[in-house]
């Protein structure tokens, strides 16, 4: 291949790949039809295949050009956006991290990796999305976001299979959260199944995976079944709901201090070692940008992340 490839014929090549039309593409493009073929019959050259399979009826890739399409459209968009952006406004766009994190983790570490992190990079541009854990894996895994925040504990073959690492911070303990009211408010301490007889918030299997698996673990291994009130994961629901005397819920202490009302009441659970904590995943690859690495060297190394 030539040291000198044409970039410009490789724009018109990515731009027929999106039509599937010459006619289309050469409106686009303001070429004419001949002139569009001729430049993709040199790219073809150049390259020593096939990009297109061109017939009187349609147009439709090769195997070889299918693949140079997946690998190179996303870099022309992108490369065409920055120009755009820096013509129209006339300034060059600050870095962007975009961090897709479940609720409570937005609300009890971020706006400590923020103060740390934009300290020393006030220019940087973050883009927080709240989600659920699970779909913090897939947006993650997609590269569409460089790092997640998830509630664990989280099957560790799930980490591994969507080929993203993971770094652990505190855990903490499993709670009983009951209201004022309630009878049971009179203790500091119980053993779980002392409340087997109470309706449950449980979590939605889906939408809070960890959550879910800690509260059937811990009342079946107290002895018991829990009844059902309703499923729900957003905190101000459940803090409506307990506060009202309505029912009781299960949930990790950090999660516990973001209730916000002073009518529910925490207990301790006597004889449970089960815990939850919030967790960073990352996909580790050669994409991996110098801001990511200086995020993740924030967490991995600031002691308030491990001992809150």
């Amino acid at each position: 291949m030539s040291d000198h490839m044409n970039f410009l014929s490789l724009r018109y090549f990515i731009e027929i790949s999106n039509h599937l039309s010459f006619s289309e593409a050469s409106k686009t493009l303001h070429i004419s039809q001949p002139g569009l073929s001729q430049q993709i019959s040199s790219l073809e050259k150049q390259l020593g295949f096939k990009l297109l399979n061109r017939t009187t009826r349609k147009i439709t890739l090769t195997e070889e050009g299918e693949y140079i399409y997946k690998k190179l459209a996303p870099s022309f968009d992108d490369i065409e956006k920055t120009i755009n952006y820096i013509v129209e406004n006339k300034i060059i766009p600050k870095p962007k991290i975009e961090i897709a994190t479940v609720p409570s983790a937005a609300s009890i570490y971020i706006p400590k990796l923020l103060k740390k992190f934009l300290g020393k990079y006030p220019d940087v541009e973050f883009y927080l999305h709240e989600t659920t854990s699970s779909r913090a894996v897939k947006l993650v895994n997609q590269q569409n976001y460089h790092i997640g925040f998830i509630r664990t504990p989280i099957h560790n073959n799930i980490i591994a299979h969507e080929g993203l690492n993971m770094i652990e911070f505190k855990r903490f303990p499993l709670q009983l959260v009951v209201s004022t009211v309630h009878p049971l408010a009179q203790k500091d301490s119980i053993h779980l199944y002392e409340a087997k007889d109470e309706s449950f918030i449980h979590y939605d299997a889906v939408q809070a995976h960890s959550l879910q698996f800690l509260l059937e673990k811990a009342c079946l291994t107290a002895g018991f079944s829990p009844k059902e009130l309703c499923k729900g994961s957003e905190l101000l629901t459940i803090a409506n709901l307990v506060s009202n005397n309505l029912g009781v819920a299960l949930m990790p202490k950090d999660m516990i201090g973001l209730l916000g009302t002073s009518n529910v009441k925490a207990l301790d659970i006597d004889n449970t070692e089960l815990t939850s904590s919030i967790s960073a995943i990352w996909k580790n690859n050669d994409d991996t940008s110098l801001l990511t690495n200086q995020i993740l060297h924030t967490l991995q190394n600031d002691p308030t992340f491990y001992d809150r």
